[in-house]
């Protein structure tokens, strides 16, 4: 008989797969953009999205990453489309919402399949609620369904009872062969999909090097020393994607 908690965590495993494929296909998208400033933030914010995606897909709690996965796909989506695409992406972020607009429509699925319709509406009024209480938050990436329990003020209260109110429903334990299982299913999960964070890590440090470049070379930097600047540019970007996801798991 198969184990319902693991057959989550493959799901979410699956999902987080075809969403770092399609963040990767709107990021090119991005990145041929003839403004600086989409290009630049939008390899930033890729990074982000695909090193939340991976770190909510490989959390020690099957059921507690479902929510949180909802919760980083909404809120994501919700900013895309109000901020970002208006007042910077525009027309060339549409591979972009395409992407959270596939994936909310996925999650949501998920999420009642896992948990159930009342659940999953108790659990878009928390985003929702959360939204309209921070309508200047832009940033939204790094939050997880945890974070809204612990905010503390009156316009909260409400929000946090429910938060606390789904995690507490959730099932958080299992027995140590299940846990083995799960912990050795992240593993391989991790081995596949690290190297797809390396390699956007290590973009964005040479992306960030050659803008640095640029305003040392009008400053009659020879050509050598920015290339070797350059180069130990983005091998330091590559060491810190590590260091920084190891720290991350060890966290966990």
């Amino acid at each position: 008989m198969s184990d319902p908690t693991l057959e989550l965590q493959q799901e979410l495993q699956r999902f987080a797969t075809r969403f770092l494929d399609r963040i990767s296909q709107a990021v090119s998208d991005l990145e041929r953009s003839p403004h600086a400033a989409v290009r630049d933030e939008g390899l930033r914010k890729s990074l982000l999205y695909a090193s939340s995606a991976m770190e909510i897909a490989t959390g020690p709690s099957a059921e507690v990453n479902l929510l949180d996965m909802f919760v980083f796909v909404r809120l994501s989506r919700t900013l895309l489309e109000k901020h970002w695409i208006p007042r910077l992406y525009g027309k060339e972020a549409d591979e972009m919402d395409d992407a959270f607009v596939r994936a909310d429509q996925e999650i949501t699925e998920l999420v009642d399949r896992a948990l159930g319709r009342d659940r999953r509406a108790q659990l878009e009024e928390v985003v929702h609620t959360w939204l309209a209480d921070n309508p200047n938050q832009i940033r939204v990436e790094g939050l997880r369904l945890a974070d809204f329990s612990g905010m503390a003020g009156a316009a909260a209260s409400k929000r946090a009872i429910q938060a606390k109110g789904l995690l507490s429903s959730v099932k958080v334990a299992s027995d140590a062969a299940n846990q083995a299982m799960l912990l050795a299913d992240r593993a391989m999960f991790l081995l596949h999909r690290m190297p797809f964070l390396w390699r956007m890590q290590v973009r964005v440090g040479v992306n960030e090097v050659t803008s640095d470049t640029l305003v040392r070379a009008q400053s009659s930097v020879p050509w050598a020393q920015l290339a070797r600047f350059a180069k130990g540019g983005a091998i330091v970007a590559g060491l810190t994607a590590v260091t920084a996801l190891m720290w991350m798991r060890r966290g966990r």
